[in-house]
């Protein structure tokens, strides 16, 4: 009989551990918000709120676990097709940069700025993650001042994705910049221009 109970206890287990890791977590970090964390996953906000039944998502707390739908791969390193290794987190920043650097820009455009990131990774003159090219220092004044957007346009993500599967318009930029805003046109007039896309000058 006891023995009967311990294969019961030990089936019970297996079977509960097989429902709780049937949908994947996320666990909520400092300046997340429901918003960042869908978009970075490729979820609406409205499917994570509900599957994780919040009402108010600006009270959401550090280190809550937040089940993710059972499709998500959270831990994925790599986003599949791309051509630079890329989380979903660093996908979603560089989303982000797109939309403040070139909200107004064409979808080309939007495409093009993108790519200067991505040129950058695989570049040696630069670091080697998307997070670090954003995030280096003095290169990107969204980032300096703090000033990236909560929230994108469609145009934006739709941008990313077809940098991330190697379109260049710029033919391999790994800088741009607007001559009638930038406050380095001596600098900038030592660089060629390879390319001119709506607002931008893209150079190497």
């Amino acid at each position: 009989m006891r023995n009967i109970l311990l294969v019961l206890g030990a089936l019970l287990l297996f079977f509960s551990i097989g429902r709780a890791s049937s949908h994947p977590t996320y666990t909520v970090q400092p300046g997340d918000t429901l918003y960042d964390i869908s978009v970075a996953h490729g979820i609406s906000w409205k499917e994570l709120a509900d599957l994780n039944k919040i009402k108010d998502p600006t009270k959401m707390q550090v280190g809550t676990q937040l089940r993710l739908p059972s499709h998500v791969q959270p831990n994925a390193t790599r986003l599949e097709g791309t051509i630079v290794d890329i989380s979903s987190k660093e996908r979603e920043l560089l989303i982000r940069l797109v939309s403040a650097e070139a909200r107004g820009e064409s979808l080309e455009g939007q495409i093009a700025v993108a790519a200067v990131v991505l040129n950058r990774v695989q570049s040696s003159r630069f670091p080697n993650t998307v997070w670090d090219v954003i995030h280096q220092p003095g290169q990107f004044t969204p980032i300096e001042q703090n000033a990236l957007p909560k929230t994108v346009g469609d145009t934006c993500a739709e941008a990313v994705s077809r940098a991330l599967r190697g379109e260049d318009p710029t033919g391999g930029a790994l800088f741009f910049y607007n001559p009638s805003t930038t406050q380095a046109a001596d600098y900038w007039a030592t660089k060629p221009v390879i390319k001119k896309i709506g607002n931008h000058n893209f150079t190497l």
